[in-house]
């Protein structure tokens, strides 16, 4: 990555002997969780106006003042809290489940459940008259002035 800095600038040529006595400042970087990416970012841009004297001074420099603070360590996350079992709501032998949110059927009841809801609001669909087509509707609202073609 130090190599292609050149390429975003040409005062920041380095040569192999330079960019290997950089190389573990900038891998202490990538250590920190900083992308290379980001690192090219920080090491070429706002450069001083009068110009870089010293690729390496320069570079050098920068990824000595400019290191990010080291990652605090997280937090080990807390442990999920496991619902206790309750006893199914649902038709049929009496049997225990865990409720994922709050629920009082287990999953085959509560499909069980679901199916017959759907059911039922078909039937109740089915027994209503078809609605009536929009000519019918349009000319229903606009009176006997309105008739279509």
């Amino acid at each position: 990555m130090l190599l292609s800095l050149r390429h975003a600038c040409r005062e920041l040529y380095l040569g192999a002997k330079e960019a290997r006595t950089l190389a573990a400042l900038a891998a202490e970087w990538l250590r920190r969780g900083i992308t290379a990416s980001q690192l090219r970012r920080v090491l070429t841009s706002e450069l001083p106006e009068g110009g870089v004297r010293s690729a390496v001074g320069f570079l050098r420099y920068r990824l000595v003042h400019k290191l990010p603070e080291e990652p605090r360590p997280e937090a080990p996350a807390p442990k999920p809290v496991v619902a206790a079992m309750i006893p199914c709501a649902g038709p049929g032998e009496e049997h225990l489940f865990r409720p994922v949110r709050g629920e009082e059927l287990c999953g085959p009841c509560g499909r069980t459940e679901a199916r017959r809801f759907w059911l039922r609001q078909r039937e109740l669909a089915e027994g209503q008259p078809a609605p009536l087509p929009w000519r019918e509707r349009f000319a229903a609202v606009n009176g006997p002035r309105a008739q279509p073609c």
